[in-house]
C-alpha cells in the first residue's frame, strides 16, 4: 500500500446514513444527503445506495453525472447555485436546484423548456451567515418572478448557516425562516412544500417540536460521513465518528530548535503558523501537505504528537512527547475533521483504502 493513505470505513458511513434517515423520517423531515465530500467516489457512494438514500445533493456537475452513470435514479439537488455556463448541461441530471438570482432561474426555465423537463427551485435566503442567499426583503419579488416562469416549480425556501461566517443555527434564525415561508405562502396564495432549514449544525434544533414540525428538509453531509457537528463542536450521539483516517509516512526526524532563525517575512507575521519557543524539540516531517489536507483538521492518534503546520507537500509535527519511539519510515495516523476529509478526498495523491 502506498502512502499517504486514507482508510475509509464504508459500513460505518452506511450505518450513519440509515440511522439519520430513520430519525428524520420519524419527524417527517426529508433527508437530502450531501455527497460533495465523496468527490465523485462511486465506492463510497455505494454505502448510500445500500442505506436506501433517495435524495442526494452535490455542488459539482461532474460528480452528479458520475452518480447517474452508476445507476442512481433518486432525486438529485444541485447544491451550489449553478454557473450560467453549466445550466444547459445540468438540466438532464438534476431534479432540483438552489437559486438566489432571477437571471439564473430564468436560464434554468429556458433550457428546461427546450429539454421538456420541469425543475424544482428552492430559493436560498441569507439569514446572517453572508454566503449565498437573497435578503429577506427581496424574497417576494424573486418568488413572484419564478412563479411566472415556465418549466420550473417553486418548491420552497432554504438557508445555509455556519459555513462562512460561522453563524450558528438557533431558535431565532430558524423561526425567522419559518415566518418568511408563511409570509410568502400568504402573499402568493400558494403552498410551499420545502423548508430546507440547513445542514448538520441544524440537527440539534429538531429536538424542539415547535421547530421540527415546520422543517421539512435538511441537507446533511458531515453528520453522515464523520458523525460530527463542527459548528457546534460536538460529536453526534450514537453515531460512528471519524470514519476517514489518514496515514502518512515520516521522511525526516531530527531534533531542531523550535524557534525559526532569520528575518521573518510579511512584516514579522510569517505564514501564520503557531510558533512557540520551547527550545530543542524532536520534529517529524511527513510526506503530505496543504495540497492534500487541511492540517488544522488533523487529530493525531498517537498521544504526545502535535501538528505544528504544513507547507504545500510537507506536514510538520512535534513528536518530542510521543508515547512510542518513532523513526524515519514509520507511519502516523490521524483522524480528520470535515474540512481535512474534503481535501483528502479531492487529492489524487492520497491512496483511497476502502474498509467494509
Amino acid at each position: 500500500m502506498s502512502y499517504p493513505k486514507l482508510d475509509i470505513y464504508l459500513t460505518k458511513i452506511e450505518a450513519n446514513a440509515q440511522k439519520l434517515k430513520k430519525e428524520l423520517k420519524a419527524k417527517k423531515i426529508k433527508l437530502t444527503a450531501v455527497v460533495k465530500g465523496l468527490a465523485g467516489d462511486v465506492e463510497i457512494f455505494k454505502a448510500y445506495q445500500k442505506a436506501d438514500i433517495k435524495s442526494i445533493a452535490d455542488s459539482r456537475l461532474k460528480n452528479i453525472i458520475k452518480y447517474r452513470k452508476a445507476g442512481y435514479q433518486g432525486e438529485i439537488l444541485m447544491l451550489r447555485i449553478p454557473m450560467l455556463s453549466e445550466i444547459e448541461k445540468m438540466i438532464p441530471y438534476v431534479d432540483s436546484v438552489l437559486v438566489s438570482e432571477a437571471k439564473t432561474a430564468s436560464l434554468i426555465s429556458k433550457f428546461a423548456v427546450k429539454q421538456k423537463k420541469v425543475i424544482d427551485l428552492i430559493i436560498m435566503v441569507d439569514l446572517g451567515d453572508r454566503r449565498e442567499g437573497i435578503l429577506a426583503k427581496n424574497l417576494l419579488a424573486l418568488a413572484a418572478k419564478i412563479k411566472s416562469l415556465s418549466a420550473v416549480n417553486l418548491k420552497g425556501i432554504g438557508t445555509n448557516l455556519g459555513c462562512f461566517a460561522g453563524i450558528i443555527p438557533d431558535d431565532e434564525n430558524t423561526k425567522k425562516l419559518i415566518a418568511l415561508k408563511k409570509e410568502l405562502e400568504n402573499s402568493l396564495n400558494f403552498k410551499l412544500d420545502i423548508l430546507s432549514a440547513g445542514n448538520t449544525a441544524t440537527l440539534k434544533l429538531i429536538k424542539e417540536p415547535e421547530l421540527s414540525s415546520e422543517i421539512t428538509n435538511l441537507r446533511i453531509g458531515e453528520g453522515i460521513l464523520i458523525g460530527t457537528d463542527i459548528i457546534n463542536q460536538d460529536l453526534l450521539q450514537d453515531y460512528n465518528h471519524y470514519n476517514f483516517r489518514l496515514q502518512a509516512e515520516i521522511v525526516e526526524l531530527k531534533a531542531k530548535p523550535s524557534s525559526p532563525e532569520g528575518e521573518i517575512a510579511f512584516g514579522g507575521q510569517g505564514r501564520g503558523q503557531l510558533i512557540e519557543d520551547k527550545g530543542l524539540r524532536k520534529r517529524a516531517i511527513l510526506a503530505v501537505g496543504k495540497q492534500d489536507i487541511d492540517y488544522q483538521g488533523l487529530y493525531p492518534k498517537q498521544k504526545g504528537v502535535q501538528v505544528l503546520g504544513a507547507s504545500s507537500d510537507h506536514l510538520i509535527t512535534d513528536i518530542t512527547d510521543a508515547e512510542l519511539e518513532l523513526e524515519v519510515g514509520d507511519i502516523l495516523e490521524f483522524k480528520l475533521n470535515y474540512s481535512a476529509m474534503l481535501r483528502a478526498m479531492t487529492s489524487q495523491y492520497i491512496t483511497k483504502n476502502y474498509i467494509k
